[in-house]
């Protein structure tokens, strides 16, 4: 288990009002449990579509790399690793 830095953006960011979180996780799943879990439904509604998939638009990356090359929400965690959580943006 590893002591991890979480740096949100957007719209979470504004939700949980910080930009930086630390956890302790071993897995990228629990690491997002834990946000879940800390800031509510307003923030895991962002996160998960109403029948507990991750959204699509959100991009998650570990150490600057996509957590969709790595091994998704099952990504294995190590200290003082660095998470990026951002909201994809729309407009036209």
């Amino acid at each position: 288990m590893g002591r991890v830095t979480i740096t949100l953006y957007g719209t979470l960011a504004n939700i949980a009002g910080e930009k930086t979180v630390e956890v302790e996780a071993s897995i990228l799943k629990e690491a997002i449990a834990q946000l879940t879990a800390k800031y509510g439904k307003d923030f895991a509604s962002r996160m998960y579509d109403e029948k507990g998939k991750p959204r699509r638009f959100i991009n998650i990356y570990i150490n600057g790399k996509d957590m969709r090359f790595l091994g998704n929400f099952d990504t294995k965690l190590n200290n003082e690793d660095k998470v990026s959580i951002i909201p994809a943006v729309g407009g036209g």
